[in-house]
């Protein structure tokens, strides 16, 4: 009966591992305050330059916008002073 009882805890230690290297894949694999690749917005951006997070907002607006980071520091540094009125 132990031993039962031994392979369904470590089954269940398993499977909650496998579940949780599955989500991470599906997340992304992005850690930090960027959200996933392909699921950022404005919102997002907006938030970054709340915190003081200029650069990783203009890293995502590029990213939004497929745009190169000279008009997307421009636009960022235009929707921060539009932030600060």
């Amino acid at each position: 009966m132990a031993v039962l009882y031994t392979i369904l805890i470590i089954s269940a230690c398993v499977l909650v591992l496998l579940s949780a290297w599955r989500a991470r894949l599906l997340s992304g694999g992005r850690r930090g305050k960027l959200p996933a690749k392909g699921r950022g917005t404005m919102f997002d951006v907006r938030h970054l330059l709340m915190e003081g997070e200029k650069e990783l907002a203009i890293q995502l607006y590029c990213e939004i916008f497929q745009t190169t980071p000279l008009k997307a520091k421009k636009d960022v540094e235009e929707l921060e002073r539009s932030l600060k009125v």
